[in-house]
């Protein structure tokens, strides 16, 4: 089948874009700051929408994507879980954003032969290299120091 990288792939990037939206809803219910606020709410709409995205594609290839939904990612939940101070996560959100983009330019490469997921793909890689951009500029702002080891 042309597509059959696609389906596990795109069922995994919504099971983890689930977890990430548990995390930064509790992170946005935990934090006072309205720029703060703001700019989870911003990732928060792009994760819904990228979530939308892949879950109309996976229904085009006869896949439904209700199963992925009770099933967030539970060791990414931890993780973010284990992020104490707003400083924390702030950079937890900066290390998810960084490692999507990541896997969204790695994962173009694997589905060559089913250009409709591969241009979704490239869409939302484009659309995580800006929000990552305003999110680095935003920690600039708050003077959030730089770390590698989030």
């Amino acid at each position: 089948m042309r597509y059959e990288a696609s389906i596990p792939l795109l069922t995994d990037h919504n099971k983890v874009q689930l977890a990430r939206l548990a995390y930064l809803a509790e992170y946005s219910q935990n934090v006072s700051n309205t720029e703060v606020k703001q700019a989870l709410a911003q990732v928060m709409e792009d994760i819904q929408e990228a979530v939308a995205r892949v879950a109309s594609r996976l229904r085009r290839l006869g896949e439904s994507p209700g199963r992925v939904l009770d099933e967030p990612d539970e060791k990414l939940l931890r993780q973010s879980r284990a992020r104490r101070g707003v400083v924390d996560k702030l950079k937890f959100v900066r290390q998810g954003l960084k490692f999507q983009l990541e896997w969204y330019e790695a994962r173009v490469k694997e589905v060559t032969a089913d250009d409709d997921t591969q241009a979704i793909l490239v869409a939302l890689a484009e659309q995580t290299r800006v929000r990552l951009e305003r999110w680095d500029q935003l920690m600039r702002d708050l003077k959030v120091p730089p770390d590698r080891h989030v």
